[in-house]
């Protein structure tokens, strides 16, 4: 897990409705900050041919930011980071999730 400096874990959330196969998490750390973990990027049920250049999912920080109202930083490949979250960030990101794997 890439750290973050001085803040421990404090909570992690599972989310639901993305990837059957190992679906993303959600890591709450002690200076409020978020960190979005994938099982899988892109997920699991891309063909092979959908890995080159991370297929429609080489923008998901942008449209994950866009939707959560929050900046959202791409860590590396499976780590997005939200330093500043909103009270309903989380819940977006849920909604978010399942609605963007069902539209692909």
């Amino acid at each position: 897990m890439p750290p973050f400096p001085d803040a421990a874990l404090v909570e992690t959330i599972p989310l639901a409705g993305f990837d059957a196969a190992r679906e993303p998490e959600v890591r709450r750390f002690a200076d409020g900050s978020l960190q979005v973990v994938f099982g899988f990027m892109p997920p699991s049920f891309v063909p092979d041919e959908g890995w080159v250049e991370l297929g429609r999912y080489r923008k998901l920080d942008q449209e994950m930011a866009q939707a959560l109202g929050v900046t959202v930083v791409w860590e590396e490949r499976q780590f997005f980071r939200i330093q500043h979250p909103r009270d309903d960030t989380i819940d977006r990101l849920r909604r978010f999730l399942a609605s963007y794997h069902a539209g692909g």
